[in-house]
């Protein structure tokens, strides 16, 4: 390799080390900014939540609603996202069905910059898993019939995602998540 190979080679080493990867976490107020934009549609609004609990936490807690049918959580400390929960009641309408699954692609663009394909075939995959599970849970005849699955991403990040015969949940736990 000649030395303006080498040279540009190490440029662009340097240069990428120095940038941060794509599969980072978000902070608190860009995800809070991007999934207003990103789900603009749905009225997405956020309020601080009051915590009921025996231990002591530094983390903020905000309860996020919109005018679609799904609600969600978000739990910071500091700017550093630590949990997102979205939910949605069961049986949903098919609309309101969409509208969490396009509210999961826009928190999942917000928290990782997932464009909508990646987001979606993630989801998909994951949605059938956890009713697979609880389908199975129900055969079994356990006393709570519940379906969950997680996936882990790079970044110590975990997605996860529970489905009931009252609800389905959508989490994206960050790695100072508990």
């Amino acid at each position: 390799m000649g030395l303006r190979s080498t040279v540009l080679a190490l440029a662009l080493a340097a240069a990428c080390a120095g940038a941060q990867p794509a599969w980072a976490l978000s902070g608190c107020d860009a995800f809070t900014a991007a999934l207003r934009t990103g789900a603009s549609d749905m009225g997405v609004e956020f309020s601080r939540a009051i915590v009921v609990s025996r231990s002591r936490s530094d983390a903020s807690v905000y309860d996020v609603t919109t005018k679609v049918d799904v609600d969600a959580t978000l739990s910071c400390r500091g700017d550093e996202l630590v949990r997102f929960e979205a939910r949605v009641g069961e049986p949903a309408k098919a609309r309101t069905s969409t509208n969490f699954e396009r509210f999961q692609i826009a928190a999942l663009k917000a928290a990782l910059g997932w464009d909508a394909a990646k987001s979606r075939g993630v989801l998909k995959g994951m949605s059938g898993d956890a009713r697979e599970f609880r389908d199975a849970s129900r055969e079994r005849g356990d006393v709570y019939v519940a379906g969950k699955t997680e996936e882990h991403v790079p970044g110590n990040v975990s997605l996860g995602m529970m489905a009931t015969d009252s609800d389905r949940t959508f989490v994206i736990v960050g790695p100072a998540g508990e």
